[in-house]
């Protein structure tokens, strides 16, 4: 039948089995032609309700009310009004029936089906038959679908350009804090407002990361063992990143609205902040706000932070590998004593640690915009062994003061009546004393004991270890932390706990008065109390210890902020709540213009809603959803998407809840980058095969990449799991490697050959000798420094990529030894990379620039790792 047209084919069926079977044959190829539009005509239709958008038969169906809307009348309001409410109407009917004719088209092809197979066509004619209109069907969709496709964009993008809402975008003013004297363009200002993990579009493919991309996907597809398997998923990844590049170079600079202004406001910015140097931008300590600030006076005021001696202590020199050696020890110990296992073991030991460096965030709501400073630990040597034991703290702590989230307490608080004469009350700490951690775990270690195998005397030893190691580096110099812990240390959150919990106890024991209830989240309490007794109260709690100091919050007119909610006090004691944001507070989440992905969004969004409604006992149903409503609107999502979100707001079902919850135990979360378009179509395919895995991903362009980088910077030589690149001095040759150890240490490994080489060359060793050969079969570096007389210029060496995961960094390595043609690496480098990539690997080495270590660019960032830059 392939090789005959349907024209004869349909001769030969009624020569041979009479006109009756051609007509079934004939019938059952138009049903499912039918079949196929009604299906992507379904598709349209439901991406169009789903977008707020109308076919264009709708709109021309109202041209008769044109007039009344050009009037611009007194009741043109109400005419888009009820042509709106009318075509929404239509739409969902016409969805259903389209719904309906696929239902009775699949019966009739059900029949159909019966009646060729009992019209006495033999089977192998019929299943051939039955195989090419399923090929015709699955083709027919497709292309139609990609017709309806480009129908809706086209719908999309006029409605865009007739929405001023949509089509522009909008900043947010609350969100923006200008503490120079600079004024700032306005798409920079626009832009800078929509936060830091706004994700940029990417319309150009050098922005691209195809390299990370191939290998988050090669970490999906080495999941299954099956090789058939694998080959099969990489030649579909292959096919579809091919089809993105020559999508993406043919698409003629045309772009969206909201990506051409990104794209414009980008530029601006880069440009604004590279002639205005001496301007920072920075994230705020609270509010969720975007501050600028003039360098020179955030220098300044770090420097009066770190002149506070009853806190900070400048050091002569770097204390990391002091450090480092101390962890190792105490890990040893522990593994030598049985306590921890050879995998904790690895996790807990430290070889490639880093200063950690300060940086200080500015809390724009109060006048002088001061710092707080911030010093992040995930590169201090001790850091993996803090977490190790704020386990330990989290497995023991059983508190009755702790409440875990806001939800937690909202129900709590709702159920309770203060007695008479009691109003409410929140105490804040200021700044906790770490020597009362160690007292705090003596009086405790009944409730830590059963929680680890670890004596009294070496648990002590080891706080103490992760508590005395707080140091950082600010300007070249370094200081150590001797007052406190520093925000940043994962051990911090804890020991706040446990000195709470151990501060709480005492103090309710010493109050001349009961309370009625009181709660904490980490250090933050409430509580009622009888007015006359609040100096009572304070003063006991600051009795406590003369370094532990509270300040405290008292309601106003029967109200008292705590965490995100409002609590009010009526007037037969019972507390209500509502859903609260701080006068500060800026009102930005994720904006739905962001190039995120949709699911992202609408989560983000529903959450929102949800936690509104659930905190809002004291609001009606009115007021909540013009909150919501408001805070959505403020964020850019479109009103028919927010009056959806709103409605599923109260959508509660436990059943699909904990059948959800089972299913995802089942599943294997992994990270791929995210590209507008390719990654889910990757996702798709990763689907077909990959039924347990489910893809979370990741932005690798967003406005974060233009907040300014305040802390220190890591020294090349210092820097780890990289890919690194060294040029030969004496040809167009270069050579490049991974380390995960420190680039020096990998940099000293290659001049100890060179120093060999140089040793046996002036006890007259010839090249061929086999000291030399030996010598030459170490690198691929060696090998072309001896066989050409040539040496590799190692002080030229760059980083050219990085990442954390060993199989990542070795994946990327052979990406670049393969797209470099001057590389002298060994063919053995790259036979990890299947043959499969060689095709989509030559589309990109089109695309890539020459590898920069410039980090700005932001083409080659992957957001997963934790880059020590």
């Amino acid at each position: 039948m392939a090789h005959t047209s349907s024209v004869h084919f349909l001769e030969n069926i009624e020569r041979n089995y009479g006109a009756g079977a051609k007509r079934l044959l004939k019938d059952y190829a138009n049903e499912t032609r039918k079949l196929g539009n009604r299906t992507s005509r379904k598709s349209f239709l439901v991406r169009c309700r789903r977008r707020g958008v109308f076919p264009a038969h709708f709109a021309n169906s109202f041209r008769f009310t044109f007039p009344l809307l050009e009037e611009n009348g007194p009741f043109s309001n109400k005419v888009q009004r009820s042509i709106t409410r009318f075509m929404k109407s239509i739409l969902n009917i016409e969805i259903k029936h389209t719904y309906h004719k696929i239902e009775q088209l699949r019966r009739n092809l059900a029949t159909l089906s019966d009646g060729i197979t009992a019209s006495g066509i033999p089977e192998d004619i019929s299943r051939g038959f039955f195989e090419s209109q399923a090929k015709f069907n699955e083709k027919n969709i497709r292309e139609r679908t990609n017709r309806t496709k480009r129908k809706f964009n086209n719908i999309l993008l006029r409605s865009r350009e007739q929405n001023t809402e949509e089509n522009t975008m909008s900043g947010n003013p609350k969100a923006i804090h200008n503490g120079t004297q600079t004024t700032i363009p306005p798409e920079t200002e626009i832009l800078l407002s929509l936060g830091p993990k706004f994700a940029l579009p990417m319309t150009d493919l050098e922005q691209v990361p195809f390299y990370h991309l191939m290998a988050d996907v090669e970490q999906v597809i080495k999941t299954n063992p099956n090789t058939v398997t694998q080959d099969q998923t990489r030649c579909a990844v292959a096919n579809v990143i091919t089809n993105y590049i020559h999508r993406m170079r043919n698409r003629n600079n045309q772009f969206e609205p909201i990506a051409k202004f990104c794209n414009k406001a980008e530029e601006t910015t880069r440009r604004f902040l590279k002639d205005n140097p001496n301007i920072l931008v920075l994230k705020s300590d609270k509010g969720n706000k975007t501050v600028l600030m003039e360098a020179s006076e955030y220098r300044t005021k770090m420097l009066e932070l770190l002149e506070d001696r009853n806190t900070y202590n400048p050091i002569p020199a770097d204390p990391t590998s002091r450090f480092e050696r101390q962890n190792n020890s105490i890990v040893k110990r522990l593994q030598n004593l049985d306590l921890i296992d050879k995998r904790t073991t690895r996790q807990l030991i430290k070889h490639n640690s880093v200063c950690p460096r300060i940086y200080g965030q500015p809390k724009a709501h109060k006048p002088g915009l001061p710092l707080r400073p911030v010093v992040p630990n995930t590169t201090a040597p001790s850091y993996s062994l803090s977490k190790f034991v704020g386990k330990i703290f989290q497995r023991s702590l059983v508190s009755k003061y702790n409440i875990r989230d806001s939800f937690e307490f909202c129900e709590f608080i709702n159920n309770v009546t203060l007695p008479d004469e009691h109003v409410l009350i929140s105490l804040d700490v200021k700044v906790l004393f770490t020597s009362l951690v160690m007292s705090s775990i003596i009086t405790k270690w009944d409730e830590i004991k059963p929680n680890t195998n670890i004596c009294l005397d070496l648990f002590l030893e080891i706080v103490e270890f992760c508590i005395d190691s707080s140091y950082f580096r600010f300007d070249g110099q370094h200081y150590e932390q001797v007052f406190g812990t520093a925000m940043g240390n994962p051990l911090s959150p804890y020991i706040a706990d446990w000195v709470m919990e151990t501060l709480l106890d005492t103090v309710v024991r010493m109050l001349q008065i009961p309370l009625p209830f009181i709660r904490k989240f980490v250090d933050d309490l409430i509580t009622a109390i009888p007015l006359s007794q609040l100096k009572h109260v304070i003063d006991t709690f600051n009795s406590y210890d003369i370094h532990i100091q509270f300040t405290y919050e008292l309601e106003v007119d029967n109200k008292l902020p705590y965490l995100d909610m409002l609590l009010t006090r009526h007037s037969d004691q019972k507390v209500t709540t509502s859903w609260y944001q701080k006068p500060i507070a800026s009102g930005r989440f994720l904006q739905y213009q962001s190039f995120h992905p949709l699911g992202q969004k609408l989560n983000v969004a529903l959450n929102f809603a949800r936690r509104v409604n659930r905190l809002s006992t004291d609001l009606d149903e009115q007021s909540t959803r013009k909150i919501i409503d408001d805070q959505l609107k403020m964020n850019g999502y479109p009103k028919p998407l927010r009056s959806r979100i709103i409605n599923r707001m109260n959508e509660r079902n436990t059943d699909r809840s904990v059948q959800h919850s089972a299913q995802n135990l089942e599943h294997t979360y992994l990270s791929i980058a995210n590209i507008p378009h390719l990654s889910n179509m990757i996702d798709r395919v990763i689907r077909r095969e990959y039924t347990n895995v489910r893809l979370a991903m990741y932005n690798v362009r967003k406005v974060n990449n233009m907040f300014s980088k305040v802390k220190d910077p890591v020294a090349l030589e210092n820097q780890s799991n990289v890919v690194y690149h060294i040029p030969c001095s004496n040809c167009e040759a270069s050579y490049v490697g991974i380390t995960t150890n420190r680039l020096r240490t990998r940099m000293s490994g290659h001049k100890t050959h060179y120093n060999t080489l140089d040793r046996l060359l002036e006890q007259d060793h010839t090249a061929t000798s086999h000291e030399i050969t030996s010598l030459g079969e170490r690198t691929a570096l060696m090998y072309h420094s001896i066989a050409e007389n040539h040496r590799f210029d190692l002080k030229r060496v760059k980083i050219i990529d990085r990442a954390n995961n060993t199989q990542t960094l070795q994946f990327l390595e052979m990406c670049h030894i393969k797209n470099n043609v001057h590389a002298v690496n060994k063919r053995t480098d790259t036979e990890g990379l299947h043959a499969i990539y060689a095709g989509i690997l030559h589309e990109i080495g089109k695309v890539n620039k020459p590898e920069d270590d410039d980090e700005e660019n932001g083409n080659r960032t992957n957001t997963q790792t934790d880059t020590p830059c």
